[in-house]
């Protein structure tokens, strides 16, 4: 099993609500995660993906970001979404695509931060698009992460 699917599985046997969403992390790398996630399942009455879902996407999407980058720096953490703006731009009646980044920069601090100090911020911003690309909605966030280890509270 892949990092990316024991992280979905990790979600959703904690998360009782996305179980019911259809997504799934498609790909990682340092900085970025791909989700994606079906219409049947998000759907609202009008048709088109519910907001709810959306916000429950991008906010799932941030957190697993956050966790991918404290996991790849220290064995365990625990973390919280601390801020977040999110803006609907357009509806979406198709599937949805997510893309969640963290810039370099901002991960250079958190890297810093948690190894030294066993806790940080970083700052995400993630784009839920449909299958024809026309972007649906913009959210940008904040995420806590606490290294769970025993000796972990350093403060300098």
């Amino acid at each position: 099993m892949s990092n990316l699917d024991q992280l979905a599985e990790r979600i959703m046997s904690t998360i009782p609500l996305t179980r019911h969403l259809g997504f799934q992390l498609l790909e990682h790398q340092p900085g970025e995660l791909i989700l994606s996630a079906p219409l049947a399942p998000n759907t609202n009455d009008k048709g088109t993906f519910f907001a709810g879902s959306q916000a429950t996407l991008l906010t799932l999407g941030g957190w697993a970001l956050s966790t991918l980058e404290g996991e790849s720096l220290v064995s365990t953490v625990d973390v919280v979404a601390a801020e977040s703006h999110l803006r609907y731009l357009a509806p979406l009646s198709g599937d949805a695509r997510i893309q969640i980044l963290a810039t370099a920069d901002d991960r250079t601090v958190f890297a810093r931060r948690l190894q030294r100090r066993g806790r940080a911020r970083l700052a995400i911003t993630a784009t839920l698009h449909g299958p024809d690309g026309i972007l649906a909605s913009r959210f940008e966030a904040q995420y806590l992460v606490r290294d769970l280890a025993p000796d972990a509270d350093v403060i300098d």
